[in-house]
Formats: C-alpha cells, structure tokens, sequence
C-alpha cells in the first residue's frame, strides 16, 4: 500500500486555501503601496527642450476605397529624456476627421497629460474611413496628430489616397450557395430579365460576395477596368450568361484582392474566383489583356455542379494575351470544358497552375506555364500542368469518365521547381483525342508515344527555356541565346505575344517573345 504522504497540521494554522483566502488582499495591499510609492519617486521634468523621437514622420495609406475602412497602421513615440514627461496629443482634424486614432490602448481624438517614463514609449495606431470624394479621379485626404510637450510643438502627418468605386454588396444566398448580388439580369424591382452590362473605366469596381451574370445576360468590361474583390467572394457567370472582359495591350484589365496596401500585393488566396458555368454554342466567355492575380482559383469553368451529367459545355472560355498568378490552388481549373488559349500565362500556384479534368476541348498555342510556388516554405507537390479525362461527381459520389475532344498543345512551356511538372493521367474508359508539338516539358513521364507526341523533335524535355528571372517571376525570355528562342512552331495565325510585341518568323516557344 502506498500511504499519502504525512501532513502537518499545527493547531491555529490555516490551511492551504485557507491561507490563500487570508493573504490575497494583503498581497494586493502591498502590491498596491509598492505602486503608490513608486509614484513618489516618478520625476517629470518641465523643461521646454523636450521633444518626443517618432518612428515615422508620416503614415500613408496608400489607396483606399471610400466607405471601407483601412488597415491598421502604427508609429511609436519615443521620450529619450532620463526623466518622465507629461504629453498632449490630439487629432487636428477632430469629429469630422476621417482618421481614427488610439493612444496607448485609448481611443478618442484628444488626450491631456499622456505619461511617457523616460527611454519609454508609447504606441499611436491609426485607421481610415473616406468618405466619397465626389469624382472619379483618385483624392488625397490629409490630417496630423499633434503632440505638445512642454509646450513644444509638434507633429506626425496622416495622408489617404481615396478611390471612390462601384460597390456590390450581397443579398442573397444560402442553401448551399454562395452570398451573392446580380449584375447582370435583374431589373430594380428584382425582376428576372436578359439584358447586357457594361462596365466603363470611370472607377474602380468592387465586389462583396459573388457578382453574379445571371442566365441569358452579358457583362461586357470595358479597356482599363479594375474589379477588386472582398475576401470570399468572386465573380459568378451562371449558366448560360456571358462574360467579355475587352482589354486593350495598353490599358489591360484587373483582377484582384481589394486590399491595396503594398504588403498585400504577392499575398495569395485573397478572393475566391471567377466562376464560369456552361452555356450554349456561340456564348463564348472572352478574356483579353487581362491579369487575374492572389485569388484561390484565377478562372474556374465547368459544368454547373447540381447537373453533373450534363454534355461537357458548348460554350468555350477563350483565353488571349491573359496573365493568371499567384493564386493558392490553381491558376486555371476546367470540368467539361472548351478552352482556347492564345499568349496566356499560368504561373506560381499553391497546387496546379493549369488543371484540365473531366471532358473538354482545348486548342493552347504560345502558354508558359511557370510554376515555382514558394509561399511560407510551403511544398507544392502538385504538378504545374495536369490533364486527365476523370472528375470527381460530387452529387452521385462516382468518378466520372469524359471524353477529350481534339484538342492541340502548340508552343507551350511547362516549367517549375519540381522534377515532375507535367502530368497526363487518362482512364481508357473514354476516348482522348489530343496532341504536342514545339513543347518544352519539364516531366519525368515518358513522351515517347507518338500518336499525342507526333513529331519528336520537337518535344524538348527538363531543358532550361531561359526566362529572365524565376526569384522575380519575371517569365520573359531572358537572352536570344534562351533554348526557348526560335524553337516555335510558325504558321498558327498569332503574330504577337502577350506584350503585344510582334513575333518573327521563327517564334520562340512561351508566351513571350525574346526582344532584345
């Protein structure tokens, strides 16, 4: 038997918890008297001389749209002195200034006497709310935090570049859909109509939840446009709606995160997607000069997942001079699709820069596909390029076998940082009618099947292209001694590249074009 070890009880002692119970406000006595005393000794000095050091003479926030409030942004400051120093801060603006401030884990717009104990400092955090700006053009909004000290003036600048934007907030959703607002194909009385959208460059456009084109409508998105989107949220062209994003070489369309702050410029996952369902023949979905970057999926086109039998989509997404990046899964992601893609690039994606899964119809001519992910040291074991004939159908809980229409891969640079970046996985249940010429290929998948690689020469495996600079993800084709230079396939019908640079007579494979 093992016996509790002995105890010792001495009559008049208190117990344990007893004890606790007794000395707690003794000790809350002397804690408080310690504190009292050291405000005795605390020495503030009054002379005039005294200047506060900052860490920032001035906080910019750099573009935001009016309505939404900014990040957080904060500055210290700092008393040098050896001894403790009174300070009055105040926001000069007052009430009607857009900038909110904290001081030192206080709120307000106005403090009396702030203690800063001398080599101490205080934190001053600051955010932004502008108001609409009553034009279109961006506009600076100004104010300054105050400090006296002593009477010594002085003064931290706060500066604002606003946006004012087109806003879509959601109002409807659930039962398994997502939040979302229509965009196109609803009256003001929330009527069901088909009619064409467009979108001018006037000012930016910003999305919360899903945009959604709704069936038998057309948003058309003029040269130069912006579209900003909420965290989870997107853009939804329903079954058979229509979207014609139109960009120019020289006035290109964007896609992105809402937040603009510079910190958020490579940060992936931002916003969810542009989501393409199925439509007819003729209802092609165009995206040209455009950039779609830091969402979760940068285009995803498929069947409308509630009707997963359905004929793979008569309706194609057409792809030219587009540059999707830094998107978490996958830059381009196809389910029963028709693709074309023409001087388009894919790179740097968390899994699959390009996923084409299910049946479709692909006609690629001049893609790289570049995918050196290297996000938080996060391993990417996806392949850059996969295709496969399979999908997964969600609503029956079987894997689907489609077949792939013929289809050519022209041009086409697939690249990254693993050993394996190119991957055609097929069920032989279904039929799979497709081809490669003039590509370079980074696999470890043999090639050597001449019916979907008929002309050998010109499949080039695990060479270096060439491009500029991979750390800067800078895809261009680095010098004219690039191996990419000149290997292209001439006679396609494209005679430029997704600069919008010509191509010579002999073009080089990837979507650039080397110029010197």
């Amino acid at each position: 038997m093992i016996l509790p070890p002995p105890t010792y009880q001495t009559a008049g002692t208190p117990s344990l918890r007893a004890l606790h119970t007794l000395r707690l406000p003794l000790l809350l006595l002397i804690l408080l008297a310690l504190s009292v005393g050291c405000r005795k000794d605390l020495q503030f000095t009054d002379d005039s001389g005294v200047t506060l050091e900052f860490s920032e003479d001035s906080v910019l926030f750099d573009t935001i749209f009016t309505t939404v409030g900014s990040v957080t942004k904060r500055f210290v400051a700092r008393n040098t002195g050896d001894m403790a120093v009174k300070v009055d801060v105040a926001l000069e603006g007052g009430s009607p200034s857009p900038f909110r401030i904290n001081v030192d884990g206080a709120s307000g717009i106005s403090f009396t006497d702030v203690e800063i104990l001398g080599g101490d400092s205080i934190f001053i955090f600051v955010e932004a709310t502008l108001g609409p700006g009553g034009s279109d053009d961006p506009f600076i909004i100004e104010d300054h935090i105050l400090f006296n000290t002593n009477g010594n003036d002085q003064e931290v600048l706060l500066t604002a570049w606003g946006q004012d934007a087109h806003f879509f907030y959601p109002d409807a959703g659930g039962g398994g859909l997502p939040k979302y607002s229509i965009i196109a194909g609803e009256d003001d009385d929330g009527n069901v109509i088909c009619e064409t959208v467009t979108w001018p460059n006037d000012k930016p456009y910003v999305i919360y939840g899903y945009g959604v084109v709704d069936s038998c409508s057309t948003l058309i998105i003029d040269p130069g446009v912006r579209v900003y989107v909420h965290g989870g949220g997107g853009l939804w062209i329903y079954r058979f709606g229509r979207i014609q994003a139109l960009g120019q070489p020289d006035d290109r369309i964007a896609f992105q995160g809402d937040r603009l702050e510079p910190q958020y410029q490579d940060v992936p996952g931002q916003w969810e997607r542009i989501w393409i369902n199925d439509g007819a023949a003729g209802q092609d979905n165009e995206f040209r000069n455009c950039d779609i970057r830091n969402a979760l999926v940068g285009i995803q086109c498929e069947n409308f997942p509630y009707y997963p039998n359905a004929a793979t989509s008569e309706a194609k997404l057409i792809l030219d001079k587009v540059s999707i990046r830094g998107c978490s899964a996958a830059g381009l992601l196809s389910r029963n699709y028709r693709v074309t893609a023409t001087n388009t690039l894919f790179a740097d994606c968390g899994q699959y820069s390009v996923a084409l899964t299910g049946g479709g119809q692909y006609d690629f001519n001049f893609i790289t596909v570049a995918n050196y992910w290297n996000v938080s040291g996060a391993i990417r074991n996806s392949p850059a390029f996969v295709m496969t004939n399979t999908y997964e159908d969600l609503i029956n809980s079987v894997l689907q076998v489609r077949e792939i229409f013929t289809s050519s891969f022209r041009n086409m640079i697939v690249e990254g940082g693993n050993t394996n970046e190119f991957l055609i996985e097929l069920d032989p249940g279904n039929a799979a009618d497709y081809t490669f010429r003039n590509c370079i290929l980074r696999t470890d998948q043999p090639t050597n099947d001449t019916v979907p690689f008929p002309d050998q020469l010109t499949i080039w495996r695990n060479q270096n292209p060439g491009f500029t600079d991979v750390g800067a993800a800078d895809f261009h084709l680095g010098s004219v001694n690039a191996f990419a230079v000149d290997k292209g396939f001439a006679g396609t019908g494209v005679f430029d590249d997704l600069d919008g640079d010509a191509r010579d007579a002999s073009p080089d494979v990837g979507c650039y074009e080397f110029t010197p």
